[in-house]
């Protein structure tokens, strides 16, 4: 007689009349739930029979009439799933389990219209709901699959809720049920009280086998004893009732074929157990399932050695008080616990066999040495921050922080114009009228008209080491004498290592009120000639240059303005002060120059951020002052007073962190960023010293590593590490605005290189361990 029996424990489901199926107090409740209309949802470890009770269940309510509706969510995939495709994919489940229908035609006629989430409520409400008069009940298996997507899927659980509240006044959603299988909890599927469905549905409890229920699994060994249910008692000992496990030992009892001896069942079963289960368990776990709860709990370096701990803390009490923490519920979705009464135990010898406390012990060695001590962090930050600062020495970074720093620079709150100053400026037009270059007569005429409304100071950025024209005695006379007769009439020269490309002074000019319009870009440091510097005032090295003069263009000017309100200006160790403000000259090394040229009194310029930095000041042309009979005294009345020429076609374009400049404009800008410095606070722009920007640059690499050592999930890490980047931008920018140039690009590369140092220093590590 063929005694042979089809023990499941290969993995899937059991089919409906299986005849190993167990029946449990679960499979009533479910059925019951269903039939009733409830919501019900079965959460549970894997490997517990959630499957074979979605097929048993199914098979009895469609015998009934019911339609059922399967959506196993293990054929979406992981990866790369968007929400149209998840949706979609639940929508096809749907249409091919309750109607013929072709679903591809109408979720493209839907796609402009609505949502992925609106589009399977409208299709639940006008299609399924019109074309089906069943009752019908939509399983949806591994629901856990969720988790993994980088989506919310709460308008998912969403809808299930809502096709329960709409009960009341859409008769026809009475008839849909909803039913919800995974290895999950409620909590991690979704936590809003608002739209989840779990606190209205029915939490199916997916207990072990018990022996009253599970005598049909006897049919396979009774032929080997006269007291198969005694055999049958110590198999559920080992096993706890957990399906699989009670599967599988019913199975080797079977196939041993081996007659068992009246009251040698206990001793049968445990040597079974042992050499076919616990001996060398790792090559006999096949297919897996003690691996499965290893991997289980193993999974998160982070979260594990939490489990691990709590797992050894119940191995040595043998139960504790259960606790609504992830940790316990993590435990629990692993199998390896379970909940008896308001405690949690071990689930079975077998895992206590398995899983004892030399392999919690083995595990937590293991983790320990792959964490990250926060000594290695320590001085893995140092030591990377000491190769920043050496490379960043060697001009490495040069070009990458001038860069940012033009962006700090572009970014900064809008200012309003300066309206201490004004610029005149020759236009296309101007320079038409009355020609180009600028009649000395013009200029003396223009300077006259000035004068009259008394402004702080007169700036002519204008060339006139020449009379123009050379003819015009009258008018260069003219010119000549408002140089040598008005105090506040600042003319300009320039200097150069060549004489040929120096730019002498107007003749009859001063040497006192003489200002050099010298400008300096970065092209050495950065292949560009952005203007991001100013050189105030320099020491006479050869007097008998062409051109002489100590100070700069914007200094003569900023001396007269401030001097009329009896702001003093000194020096205090090499450095202008003017009235309460004292300036800080660049130095060899400043902020993001590692190899200045810091000959002179040199600082950085804070340009002024106008909505148009173009306009740092208002501006007027030529004709508007000289063929004005009426000039609004308040235009120029105690102003700083800048002429130059603004024709496009003259050749005086610089680079600027904001664009192509005329050096006028930048002259404007090297004046205001002073007087406002003096009468507004704001703030000129300064590095801080060498040490404590290595210091800055460590604490971004020590807070990288921080990240490395606290958290062990990639996605966890890679979030926080971008907000950390975030972060230091902001951080900088932010100081920025008060004055201070911060080592933005070196702090980025420290913060970076060193969790990517620690990420491969932990790669090494577990690989060499494991």
């Amino acid at each position: 007689m063929n005694h042979s029996i089809d023990y499941r424990y290969s993995g899937g489901s059991l089919n409906a009349n299986d005849p190993t199926y167990v029946m449990r107090q679960a499979d009533r409740d479910f059925y019951d739930g269903l039939k009733a209309g409830e919501f019900c949802y079965v959460l549970n470890s894997r490997q517990m029979g959630k499957s074979s009770l979605r097929v048993r269940t199914m098979a009895k309510l469609q015998a009934e009439g019911f339609i059922c509706a399967f959506i196993d969510l293990t054929g979406i995939g992981k990866e790369k799933v968007t929400p149209e495709q998840w949706y979609a994919y639940i929508l096809r489940d749907l249409a091919n389990s309750c109607l013929r229908f072709n679903w591809r035609k109408w979720w493209r006629e839907q796609r402009d219209l609505l949502s992925p989430s609106q589009r399977l409520k409208i299709f639940i409400e006008e299609i399924l709901l019109v074309e089906t008069s069943q009752k019908i009940v939509i399983f949806v298996d591994e629901i856990d699959r969720v988790l993994s997507h980088d989506f919310s899927l709460d308008d998912f659980f969403a809808i299930i809720r809502s096709c329960y509240d709409c009960r009341g006044n859409k008769p026809e959603y009475q008839r849909l049920t909803w039913a919800l299988l995974g290895v999950a909890t409620p909590s991690d599927l979704i936590n809003n009280p608002h739209i989840t469905p779990f606190n209205i549905g029915k939490a199916i409890a997916l207990q072990g086998f018990q022996l009253t229920e599970s005598l049909v699994l006897i049919q396979g060994f009774k032929h080997l004893t006269n007291n198969p249910k005694k055999v049958l008692q110590e198999i559920l000992f080992w096993t706890g009732g957990q399906p699989f496990l009670t599967q599988k030992l019913c199975w080797l009892v079977a196939n041993s074929n081996t007659v068992i001896s009246d009251g040698k069942e206990s001793a049968f079963v445990t040597e079974l157990a042992y050499n076919k289960l616990l001996k060398n368990w790792e090559s006999q776990d096949e297919p897996p399932h003690l691996k499965t709860i290893s991997s289980r709990v193993l999974y998160s370096p982070q979260s594990c050695k939490k489990l691990l701990l709590l797992y050894q803390k119940i191995l040595k009490k043998g139960k504790i008080n259960l606790k609504k923490s992830p940790e316990y519920r993590e435990l629990q979705l692993s199998g390896l616990v379970v909940k008896q009464d308001n405690y949690l135990r071990v689930y079975n010898p077998i895992y206590k066999a398995v899983f004892n406390r030399n392999w919690v012990k083995k595990q937590l060695i293991i983790l320990d040495r792959t964490e990250i001590s926060l000594k290695v962090v320590f001085v893995t930050s140092v030591i990377v921050t000491f190769i920043i600062a050496a490379v960043r020495s060697l001009l490495l970074f040069q070009s990458w922080e001038l860069a940012a720093y033009d962006l700090l620079m572009q970014t900064r709150p809008i200012e309003t114009d300066d309206s201490r100053l004004l610029i005149i400026g020759a236009t296309e037009k101007d320079l038409n009228t009355y020609g180009y270059p600028l009649p000395d007569e013009v200029i003396a005429r223009l300077i006259d008209k000035i004068q009259q409304y008394e402004p702080n100071a007169i700036g002519l950025d204008i060339v006139r080491d020449n009379p123009v024209p050379q003819n015009d005695w009258a008018g260069n006379k003219a010119l000549n004498d408002r140089f040598k007769n008005n105090p506040k009439l600042i003319p300009i020269c320039a200097f150069d290592t060549n004489p040929q490309k120096s730019i002498a002074p107007p003749p009859a000019s001063t040497p006192i009120q003489l200002g050099f319009v010298n400008l300096y870009d970065d092209l050495q440091y950065r292949g560009d000639d952005t203007v991001r510097r100013y050189l105030l005032s320099r020491s006479i090295d050869n007097p008998s240059q062409t051109c002489s003069a100590e100070y700069s263009f914007a200094w003569q000017l900023i001396y007269l303005y401030l001097s009329d309100r009896n702001i003093p200006i000194n020096t205090v160790d090499n450095n202008w002060q003017f009235g309460s403000l004292i300036t800080q000259r660049l130095q060899k090394r400043t902020g993001g120059y590692q190899n200045l040229d810091a000959r002179g009194n040199q600082i950085l310029i804070n340009y002024r951020n106008t909505k148009n930095p173009q306009k740092v000041a208002p501006q007027v042309s030529l004709a508007d002052i000289l063929d004005s009979t009426k000039i609004d005294a308040d235009l120029i009345k105690n102003r700083i007073i800048l002429i130059g020429v603004t024709a496009s076609s003259v050749q005086d374009w610089h680079d600027t962190p904001y664009g192509e400049m005329r050096g006028i404009v930048i002259h404007a800008h090297a004046v205001s960023q002073i007087i406002s410095a003096v009468e507004d606070k704001r703030p000129l722009i300064k590095s801080i010293s060498l040490w404590k920007e290595t210091g800055f640059i460590f604490f971004w690499s020590l807070t990288g590593g921080l990240i490395m050592w606290r958290f062990s999930t990639r996605w966890n890490r890679n979030i926080l590490i971008g907000i950390l980047v975030i972060s230091l931008y902001g951080c900088c920018w932010i100081i920025f605005i008060q004055g201070f140039w911060l080592p933005l690009i070196p702090s980025f590369f420290g913060l970076i290189i060193t969790t990517a140092s620690l990420l491969v220093l932990q790669h090494k590590k577990t690989s060499a361990n494991f």
